[in-house]
């Protein structure tokens, strides 16, 4: 079901009276919930076609476009899934595609298109083998290739009444240019984006509550269209990388 996303840039000083603000309306989703900081490490690498047309469609703003990532979480562990998505855009509205595979999978369901490594979710396997097919088709089609290695601890929260409304906090947003995925869980070489900021992000699927204009207006935040896969591309660029030597 497609979401309105809402994004922005804050001084990370104020993140905790942020959350102090809206936490009577909001509570720890059941990932954050387990973990003992209540944030769990968020990464993706970023795949992009050789002539980096996701980067460019997004600096011109087109409102119909896609992105493509493999998305991992905390640590490597034994058996560990990874997450093939398409995330699209089509104006205000932001959907998702999502394929569950085995990390060690990875690169024979890529280079086989064998969908038999797709992770079985029993009433939701149907589903997740559509999914996998569109995600082989663009990879193919486009050419796909990684590009960027993004990685973040994000703290997420959920209206405790029920909404759908989903409110995350990305910290410490580092990444790396990558060859392969096998650099997914990998923290050498990171360059950390932006030290004294952080990315708020608001979701939800019908109107915005009261409570969420007035404490936006109370920290005076304006929304802004942070990518942070642009926000990669555009620091190894600055930086003079060459992202076609990746």
């Amino acid at each position: 079901m497609a979401r309105i996303e809402n994004k922005y840039l804050f001084r990370k000083e104020i993140k905790e009276d942020l959350l102090r603000d809206m936490k009577p309306y909001l509570q720890h989703d059941y990932y954050s919930e387990l973990r003992e900081g209540k944030n769990y490490t968020v990464r993706s690498i970023y795949m992009d076609t050789p002539e980096l047309t996701t980067y460019y469609e997004k600096l011109s703003g087109l409102q119909i476009r896609n992105k493509y990532r493999v998305r991992g979480y905390n640590d490597l562990e034994p058996e560990a899934n990874v997450f093939l998505e398409i995330k699209r855009k089509e104006n205000a509205y932001i959907s998702k595609d999502r394929v569950p595979v085995q990390y060690s999978n990875l690169d024979e369901f890529l280079e086989r298109a064998d969908l038999n490594k797709v992770r079985n979710h029993t009433s939701q396997y149907e589903k997740r083998l559509m999914a996998a097919r569109n995600f082989i088709y663009y990879f193919l089609r486009f050419r796909l290739k990684p590009v960027i290695n993004v990685v973040y601890e994000r703290e997420a929260l959920e209206c405790r009444f029920g909404s759908g409304l989903r409110v995350t906090f990305d910290m410490n947003i580092r990444s790396s240019l990558v060859q392969s995925y096998e650099g997914l869980f990998v923290e050498n070489g990171m360059e950390v984006l932006n030290p004294t900021h952080y990315v708020l992000e608001i979701k939800h699927y019908q109107a915005l509550p009261s409570w969420v204009p007035v404490i936006v207006n109370k920290y005076n935040l304006r929304k802004e269209a942070v990518s942070k896969y642009a926000l990669s591309v555009e620091w190894h660029l600055e930086n003079r990388v060459l992202l076609q030597s990746t």
